[in-house]
Parts: structure tokens; sequence; C-alpha cells
């Protein structure tokens, strides 16, 4: 009997766990057979998201890659493509219910990967919305508001919200075509594990880039759904307001996981993440795994696989904290980031993501000549 792993997500967990499974694994395990099951038919680059939101910056081929064409190298023997929505999970009947059109579909597995990520609160476009057709349309919104507005709010500023909104200064801000405001909770943009100076050169450049920084605040209510009112109103940390003038509120944060088809015991209660060991399994379920922090945690499960199918102890997987690795793209040439203790040289920043923001490389990552963001496969 084929041992069928089901991994739920095609996006940059599910995409190299699949294709890793197929031309690595399987040639130590013959009888491994894969199902990839997504509710979206194209793979999104979503790193790029930031700079394709904007109207007329990048062809859809550069970032949306049908699904189907990324796997027909392999046999339908040994894998198949669902487009449909994962519903229901049984960990005890080794089953996962999903949603197939109209119908309902039972899916019986040796082995799970959950990889099927986070999104975005209001639709927004920064991850993927729903279907491909709903992410598309969210896009369109967007852009639509962008060309139109005069001023913009960004609303959060970690990673994505600054990285938006450079892109925004770059576009509009810095010649003066749109105001441009990114309001973050902290006295300085991105998150506080990040080094200050990295946080305060992000500032820097942001405000080189025409956009001006309101820290210590929140977005807190907007006017009849800001487009008729067009303002908006920050909350202080001291409990004072301000009203902005705003065409346009892009939110940048709440970031919910896509977990709802689990069981409640499979849950954090206060994340909505899946719960999982050092071994990145599932508690209670060894043949249930969950790849959460992308890259080095998808690249330490590629690398157990083998262990795991032959019945060997696996290896646990081990986070540094402080070792925290950050590219920060500031508009179209401009960067910071920090790697461990080291602050990025901006022009490093931009040689090698800002210039692409990895569009230059997706189409390979989506057919699986890479394996993950660029490197090779780990052995």
């Amino acid at each position: 009997m084929p041992k069928t792993v089901v991994v739920l997500g095609a996006g940059l967990a599910g995409l190299p766990v699949a294709h890793y499974l197929l031309r690595r694994t399987s040639t130590q395990h013959e009888d491994l057979r894969v199902i990839l099951v997504s509710p979206h038919d194209t793979f999104y680059w979503k790193i790029a998201s930031v700079r394709f939101a904007l109207p007329d910056l990048m062809a859809e081929d550069k970032y949306m890659y049908p699904l189907a064409e990324q796997f027909t190298s392999y046999p339908s023997t040994k894998f198949e493509l669902v487009i449909g929505a994962a519903e229901t999970l049984d960990p005890e009947k080794n089953t996962v219910s999903v949603r197939v059109g109209d119908e309902l579909r039972s899916i019986e597995y040796h082995t799970l990967v959950v990889a099927t990520g986070s999104r975005y609160r209001d639709n927004m476009p920064w991850k993927e919305v729903g279907t491909s057709a709903q992410t598309r349309a969210s896009l369109t919104k967007l852009r639509a508001g962008i060309r139109d507005a005069k001023s913009i709010v960004v609303a959060g500023a970690g990673l994505t919200g600054v990285e938006f909104a450079g892109e925004l200064g770059s576009a509009y801000g810095k010649a003066g075509l749109k105001k441009i405001t990114l309001v973050g909770a902290d006295p300085l943009p991105l998150e506080k594990r990040i080094r200050d100076n990295v946080r305060k050169t992000a500032k820097h450049e942001l405000e080189k880039l025409g956009v001006k920084y309101i820290g210590g605040a929140k977005v807190t209510t907007t006017s009849d759904d800001i487009k008729d009112a067009k303002t908006v109103t920050l909350t202080h940390a001291d409990g004072t307001t301000e009203t902005l003038a705003a065409d346009l509120v892009v939110p940048t944060f709440g970031v919910v996981p896509n977990t709802s088809f689990t069981p409640e015991g499979m849950r954090d209660a206060a994340s909505g993440c899946l719960k999982q060991g050092a071994d990145l399994r599932a508690p209670g379920y060894k043949n249930a795994s969950a790849a959460a922090n992308v890259d080095t945690q998808i690249r330490h499960l590629m690398t157990q696989f083998n262990s795991y199918f032959s019945g060997q102890p696996i290896k646990p997987y081990v986070f540094d904290a402080n070792q925290v690795q950050l590219a920060l793209t500031i508009g179209r040439d401009r960067g910071t980031g920090q790697a461990g203790s080291w602050k990025l040289w901006s022009f490093l920043v931009w040689y090698l993501k800002g210039r692409h923001l990895g569009t230059d490389g997706a189409d390979g990552f989506a057919r699986g000549d890479t394996g993950g963001m660029g490197r090779a496969w780990p052995k």
C-alpha cells in the first residue's frame, strides 16, 4: 500500500515540501504518494506584494504561477493536485475533508503536513485572499484606491508596513505626488526584537522618501469607512487622540492563522496557531507536522523525512531567537537589515533583495528547481 502524504497549502512552505518529497524522499521510499491541497490554483509570490500592490508596477506572471504547471514532471501515480479548501480534520481517523467546488471530498492520509499559513485581516493581498480570483480582486481594489488617493495612511509599522510605505514613498512621496503617513505603535518602526540602529535607519530612509512616521499611536477609528469622511482617528499611548485627513487607509497588521479546519484541541487558545513540539509535529500525533517559520523550519523538516519514513528518531528543531536575520527594502533602491548583531549595508540589501524582491527567481522556486528562497535543496 502506498504511503499517502497530504500537504495542506501550496505557499512558501507547502510548495517546496511537496517538491522535496517527490524529488528527494520518494527516491528512497518508493511507496510515497503526495497529494497537494490548495484553495488557490496559483502559487503567489507574496514576498513582492508590497511592490506589485501598486498600480502598473509588475505584470501578474511575475508573482502568480499556475500550480498545475509546476508539477507536470511528476507521474500521476505519485502526485495529485487538489484545488480546494480544507474544512475539517479528523486526526484520529487520519482523514481531512476538502471542499472541492460544491462537493466535500474526504482524503485519507498516512502523513499530514499542515502548511496552510495565515491571512491578513480586511482581505489585504499581502498574502493570498481566499481563491486566486479573490486575491486578484483584492489587488485590483487596492490599486484603484492608491491610484485615486492624494493622501494615504499605512496602519501598522511592522515589516510589511515599512516596506509598503517605502514603495509608496518611492513612487509618490518623494516627488510630492501623494501624502504618505505610516502609523506604528512604537516610537520607532519595526518590532522591538530588531536592533535600534536598524529601526532608526528605517525611519530615516522613509523620511527621505517623503513618508511621515507617527509612532506611539494606533489607528482606532475611521469615519464612515473612510470613503466619505476622509478622516482617520489615531489614539496615542497617553490616551490622547489625533485626526488625520486620509483618502485611503491601508492596514498592514492583523495576521490570522488558517487553522479553523483543525480540532480546537490542536490549536493554541491565544494565537490560533497549531501546537507543535520540537520535532515540528502536533503533540499527540506523530504523523502531523506544521511548518510555521517558513524557511528554517521547512528546511529542517526536509532533512528529517527520510528518518521519519524509516522509523528512526527525529532530530529536534532548535530556534535561536537571538540570531535575527532580516533584509528590509525601503523603496526601490534602498534598504537596511541585520544578520545577528550586524547591521546590513543598504547596498547589500538592495542588491540581494530590493532590485527584484525575489521575482527573478520565483519561477524556479515554483517549479521546485531550488529548495527554499533560491538556495539548493538540503541533503
